[in-house]
């Protein structure tokens, strides 16, 4: 387990104790050497005795997370480089090259920000230089996963530090932990640091939110001590019977994720069932589940409440059984079930598959888990010389590691994890580049689909391509959800801003006066184009056309605004009604002709993505030319407004073989019709 915090020692005459500071860690922790901490500490003590009491607590946290005697070292130092109180030659010949190299590594990356900088011209090279920051950052956690540790570990200090600060200091650091350390911690599975990383960030973000959580968990918690106490001694006991040997402990679930809990689910503290909870600790995977039995016989389970994650482990590679049971006085209680090496890789994540830790001969580079989490650090870096700016490295190390994310595997067998939402298209992209770039669509365990379908974990995907496709403007349109991964999305705008200013001029031009022809508006491409601009807000026409062009403008927004000021046709109308009541609004009914290469399953495809966007599709009829075998397919659908109109022909216009699609009509159609269908 991982120790709670506890006080620095003190002499009877008030002076802080290192001497019973190190006897306490090096008893906790037999695998640091006892006589570099006492030499480190009493050199603190003797020149910077007003660093002493933070350097202990440094040290402490480190020390929790069962680290080397060189990271704990590092740890205590850490402050004196970081206010270059001592330099590295003199550091190196009292505490050696490796400590010395670690507490530099931490201090170099101190003043990092990842929150977003200020668009002022004069913050541009600050700016910069914290991009690099990150990624110096990130790096370094590569070439030694300790940094990382001592980085989180850092930042929980400056945040129990931060309740003295003045508020505006207070909130930035907070909002720095909450958005990326605390899910960071969370990627690499440091769990009790990401606990207090985010319970701290709360207390100062939302601090009535934090409190009033505290102050109902405070008046139950005799209840709960009471309740969690009598299943623990019961629990024993029926697990003992079985001849299951176990620790079982309970445990408190920290007040952000119940706070997240109540959010997402709209529900009251009282509905938030893993309050109490109860975790056994058991020697094998058999073990796990003879256990799991045990409990379920015992006590009625709630199937809503069941997670195996030992047999689908969590992305930053959590294993663990959860459970919810109704126990003995009613009240529902978690139980979480694994063994005692989940159980440390739980708490300490990347720290726990460390080769230098104590008992574990293994090498790191050999650990799956410890090199499933080093990948993605490096996937990071490369993504961050393709992203560029300091918004979108935040963006992207936010996506990926505060949000869930699903595994999928190639038609090879190789899997790759990607942000849960993810499509067929960001898949490609994650693939390769050129994939992504010409992908048309993909296969998903055999059957084709589109290339915004969404993907799910342990399916196996194959990527269409088509040696003429190029990116499409409309895969960046964010109403079609098309691409979800903020790298993907990078990429497709890369490609578009690659283009020289006249082409993207012309690529904006194109994709709107395409559309007033697809619409049949009867405006002039001149005056057509004029009236875009007014609605954008825009008065220069190729700074315009050139931001539609690279997605900085939506053109399904920017058109049905359009379409709203020149055609109330489009829009809902008002239909005569009874005296004195309301007249509901009424969709419209929009004819398409749809103009394609004739291939078996068009139709069906076509009727599937209606279906998908919850489109009713009131008649469809279809022919084939004989001189130019295309397929023409008239469809009559009913439509909520101009900006579905725009989504669902956009979406049409990307299936295979589809060459164009022309709106013939908008009508809105009688109650009395409506009634009919």
């Amino acid at each position: 387990m991982v120790n709670v915090r506890q006080d620095v020692p003190v002499t009877p005459e008030g002076v802080l104790d290192w001497s019973a500071w190190v006897a306490r860690i090096a008893a906790e922790y037999p695998q640091l050497a006892t006589q570099p901490l006492v030499d480190c500490c009493a050199w603190i003590q003797k020149k910077h005795p007003d660093q002493l009491a933070i350097s202990l607590e440094l040290g402490e946290l480190v020390a929790d997370l069962r680290l080397d005697t060189a990271s704990v070292l590092a740890a205590l130092v850490y402050r004196l480089v970081r206010t270059e109180r001592v330099s590295k030659s003199d550091l190196r010949t009292r505490l050696g090259n490796e400590a010395t190299d670690l507490a530099f590594s931490v201090a170099a990356m101190a003043t990092t920000s990842l929150l977003e900088m200020s668009d002022s011209p004069m913050l541009a090279k600050e700016q910069q230089s914290q991009v690099e920051n990150v990624k110096r950052m990130l790096a370094s956690m590569i070439d030694d996963a300790r940094v990382a540790a001592i980085k989180l570990a850092e930042r929980v200090l400056a945040l129990r530090q931060a309740k003295d600060y003045e508020p505006q200091r207070r909130e930035r650091i907070a909002q720095e932990a909450g958005s990326i350390f605390s899910p960071l911690a969370n990627r690499l599975g440091i769990w009790h640091l990401k606990w207090e990383l985010e319970d701290l960030s709360l207390r100062y973000l939302r601090e009535d939110i934090y409190l009033g959580i505290a102050k109902q968990l405070s008046q139950k918690r005799q209840q709960r001590e009471q309740q969690v106490q009598a299943m623990t001694e019961r629990v024993v006991v029926l697990l003992g019977d079985h001849g299951i040997n176990a620790e079982v402990y309970g445990r408190a679930k920290n007040i952000f994720s119940i706070w997240l809990k109540m959010q997402a689910k709209s529900i009251p503290i009282e509905e938030v069932y893993d309050v109490r909870a109860l975790r056994i600790i058991v020697d094998s995977l058999a073990d796990c589940y003879a256990a799991l039995g045990v409990i379920h016989t015992a006590w009625q389970h709630l199937p809503r409440e069941f997670d195996d994650y030992i047999a689908v482990p969590k992305e930053n590679g959590y294993q663990s059984i959860h459970t919810a049971v109704t126990a003995d006085d009613g009240h529902t209680l978690e139980v979480q079930i694994r063994t005692r090496d989940m159980h440390e890789d739980s708490e300490l994540g990347v720290c726990a598959h460390w080769a230098y830790k104590s008992g574990r001969q293994q090498a790191a580079d050999e650990d799956e888990s410890f090199t499933a989490k080093m990948d993605w650090l490096r996937q990071v870096i490369e993504w961050h010389d393709e992203l560029g700016g300091a918004a979108n490295i935040n963006a992207l190390l936010y996506q990926q590691t505060s949000q869930q994310r699903v595994f999928i595997a190639t038609p090879k067998g190789h899997v790759l994890d990607l942000a849960s939402g993810a499509t067929v298209l960001d898949f490609a992209y994650r693939v390769h580049t050129d994939l992504g770039e010409r992908c048309v669509g993909g296969v998903i365990n055999g059957v084709q689909v589109p290339v915004q379908m969404r993907l799910q974990t342990g399916q196996q995907v194959e990527v269409l391509v088509d040696p003429q496709q190029r990116p499409k403007r409309q895969w960046l349109e964010p109403s079609l959800n098309i691409l979800f991964t903020h790298r993907a999305r990078a990429k497709v705008a890369g490609y578009f801003r690659a283009l020289d200013h006249a082409g993207l001029v012309r690529s904006g031009r194109q994709l709107l006066i395409d559309f007033k022809r697809k619409l049949g508006l009867p405006q002039s491409d001149a005056d057509f184009i004029a009236t875009c601009m007014s609605h954008a807000e825009h008065t220069r026409e190729p700074l315009f056309l050139a931001a539609v062009a690279i997605g900085e403008v939506s053109y399904i927004q920017l058109l049905a605004q359009v379409l709203e000021s020149l055609e109330s046709s489009i829009t809902k109308a008002p239909q005569p009604g009874l005296p004195g009541m309301d007249t509901p609004e009424l969709p419209s009914v929009a004819t398409l002709q749809v103009v394609a290469v004739n291939r078996a399953g068009l139709l069906n495809d076509i009727t599937q993505l209606l279906a998908a966007w919850k489109v009713s599709l009131m008649g469809a009829s279809g022919r084939v030319s004989n001189s130019s075998e295309q397929a023409i397919i008239t469809l009559e659908a009913e439509l909520d407004d101009g900006r579905q109109l725009l989504q669902i022909m956009s979406l049409i216009i990307l299936l295979k073989g589809v060459e164009d699609v022309i709106r013939l009509s908008t009508k809105t159609p009688s109650l009395d019709n409506r009634n009919r269908l």
